[in-house]
């Protein structure tokens, strides 16, 4: 991480430290005029660390539901290689799509995982994901950046976003697998 790589996680802290602090110098500005420096000072820094304790809550919680829901798809991945894979051959078969619709406030998020369960050989290409309707009707489909995934590799990959939900999808491999 470079010194101008700078996360989310990282500017929720500087919010939550910002807000804290502006409680803080309130807080203490309010204790100095009872002539309470000491409470004061408590006061202030503990509005600082309960902010910074509740934001760093949230994003420990998302960050936990993030992980149940990959852990979750790539137990998928691994029941559906075990019920359609071809386990003696390396091939196609081999190779797993797993598609998660999350319903965000305004739209559905598409988390897309993918697995290669053959042993000896490497997928590169771009994966073709189809989603969709409950009458069999395509509503969108959605070609994937360029994956490089080894044998026995299991990985999330970027999301897509569309404005409805929908459980339906397939896929068409668009790569190829090599040694």
């Amino acid at each position: 991480m470079g010194i101008y790589h700078l996360t989310g996680v990282f500017w929720f802290n500087i919010g939550a430290f910002a807000f804290g602090l502006i409680l803080a110098i309130t807080s203490f500005n309010y204790y100095k005029k009872l002539n309470r420096m000491k409470t004061g000072v408590y006061w202030a820094i503990g509005c600082i660390t309960i902010c910074l304790l509740f934001v760093n809550g949230i994003i420990k919680v998302v960050d936990l539901m993030d992980e149940n829901m990959k852990e979750g798809a790539f137990e998928t991945l691994q029941e559906r290689y075990e019920d359609r894979g071809d386990h003696k051959n390396e091939s196609y078969d081999n190779l797993e799509v797993v598609v998660i619709p999350q319903k965000l406030k305004w739209s559905t998020s598409y988390n897309i995982y993918i697995g290669n369960f053959n042993k000896l050989y490497t997928y590169t290409g771009n994966v073709e994901i189809t989603i969709w309707n409950k009458k069999d009707k395509k509503v969108f489909t959605h070609v994937t950046e360029k994956v490089t995934i080894k044998p026995g590799e299991k990985k999330e990959i970027k999301n897509v976003n569309y404005d409805t939900w929908h459980s339906g999808y397939s896929w068409k491999w668009l790569g190829e697998l090599k040694k």
